[in-house]
């Protein structure tokens, strides 16, 4: 077991155990992409609105931008790979790929050999042929995943589905809970319960994160921080000012402590 982190790629071969778990499996969201590759365990994984019992050799892919958590049941050892990188050290067509593809890749037992590798690189190699090496493998895995066959999830939440796609495709208007309940033709409450029930989080706090990392988005491109801020819909500069900067450090976390 090792974790590896170094410049913007972690790196880690993980097995929790009933008695050392080693962090929260709880929902999150952030601006970099993450690979898991499931060895054994008894976990549920959610990607925005699909949920999926994973099996021995499963892969999931999560985009940068997309709310995802683990549900753990540790009477049973957990052990994964993780792989996590910037948009950035993906050509952009195979990234586009891999987000229309979906997250759930099944019955990839044949990748083992790939992953093993990873254990045998950070045995026998300084940190920066690691992280070459690293890079190599990503991005042979990202291309291979492309021509393989995803698991379409069937009997997810139609209303959370269908919030989450429009949320996501007019990210840049203003959107509040009064002007869902009009559009999908619902109570305000009732979008509420049920978002929260299938997504674990507020609605308006999702949409709100979803901003932020639009935002950013739109400043690694070029964008000033306080336009970026204007064209999302933050009321104020400094309100979101210090959403992004609380952003960047949970980033920071994520990469360092998960």
């Amino acid at each position: 077991m090792f974790e590896f982190h170094y410049k913007d790629i972690y790196v880690s071969h993980k097995l929790d155990k009933p008695s050392s778990p080693t962090e929260e499996y709880h929902k999150h969201i952030h601006s970099f992409n993450e690979i898991l590759f499931f060895v054994r365990g008894n976990v549920t994984y959610t990607v925005e609105s699909e949920t999926v019992k994973l099996n021995e050799g499963d892969i999931v892919f999560i985009p940068s931008s997309k709310y995802h958590f683990a549900t753990v049941d540790l009477s049973e050892p957990y052990e994964r790979y993780v792989l996590k990188f910037p948009d950035g050290k993906l050509a952009e067509h195979i990234r586009k790929q891999l987000i229309t593809n979906g997250s759930f890749y099944p019955n990839c037992k044949n990748y083992r050999s790939v992953f093993s590798l990873l254990d045998e690189y950070n045995e026998s190699y300084g940190d920066e042929d690691k992280y070459l090496l690293g890079l190599c493998e990503i991005t042979k895995l990202c291309i291979k995943l492309c021509y393989e066959s995803v698991l379409h999830v069937e009997g997810y939440d139609d209303l959370v589905d269908a919030i989450i796609r429009y949320v996501n495709k007019n990210i840049n208007e203003q959107i509040t809970l009064k002007s869902l309940a009009e559009r999908f033709h619902y109570s305000t409450s009732h979008i509420n319960i049920e978002f929260k029930r299938k997504m674990k989080v507020p609605i308006m706090q999702y949409i709100r994160s979803k901003k932020i990392l639009a935002a950013h988005q739109m400043i690694l491109d070029g964008t000033k921080k306080s336009d970026a801020a204007e064209k999302l819909g933050f009321e104020t500069y400094s309100t979101f000012y210090r959403a992004y900067k609380r952003m960047l450090e949970d980033d920071k976390l994520h990469i360092e402590g998960n």
